[in-house]
């Protein structure tokens, strides 16, 4: 590769990376080019983009970034797998594919900021949907609301169930004509 075909490149990747919000690193040794192909398909029906480069014009893509905490995962055959939607799906992707197919091995991630090593990597794998975590989150903030409510709510029955007696024992008092 010619000098200013390594520098395009670089620059691709460096514009790739500004804009995603994860990247995830992965092992390819062990998969064919179908398996290849067939992963990116899969990657690009979720808006992600897979990236085979080569180590050191990855390392030179993310020098003086935040990307550059990378460089030590950088060894061996490197896929990059780049998204610009929910941050975890990079990971959820690849965790997936890798139960399939277990020669493909996710070495580390980067989301919005931070470095994650493998296994935090694989954790971000392993997270409920959005959704889910956000229903669980209305769960969490409905709950205080919900006891509160029922603790208002025990007095006024207290008092209704005192009105209905009172009505009860006054139609018993009544003589009947």
């Amino acid at each position: 590769m010619k000098r200013d075909e390594k520098a395009a490149v670089v620059d691709e990747l460096k514009s790739l990376l500004a804009g995603a919000k994860a990247a995830m690193l992965a092992d390819h040794k062990g998969l064919s080019v179908s398996e290849l192909t067939e992963l990116r398909k899969l990657l690009r029906q979720q808006s992600v983009a897979l990236r085979v480069v080569k180590n050191s014009l990855a390392r030179l893509a993310t020098h003086g970034t935040e990307l550059q905490e990378l460089g030590p995962h950088l060894v061996g055959p490197t896929a990059i797998a780049l998204g610009k939607g929910d941050p975890t799906v990079p990971a959820k992707l690849l965790a997936s594919y890798a139960k399939t197919k277990p020669t493909l091995q996710i070495k580390a991630g980067f989301v919005e900021g931070k470095v994650l090593g493998k296994q935090d990597a694989l954790a971000l794998a392993e997270l409920p949907p959005r959704e889910v975590l956000l229903a669980k989150l209305a769960g969490v903030v409905q709950s205080p609301l919900r006891g509160l409510a029922v603790a208002l709510q025990g007095p006024l029955y207290s008092l209704l169930m005192v009105f209905t007696a009172m009505r009860q024992r006054r139609e018993h008092e009544q003589p009947q004509p």
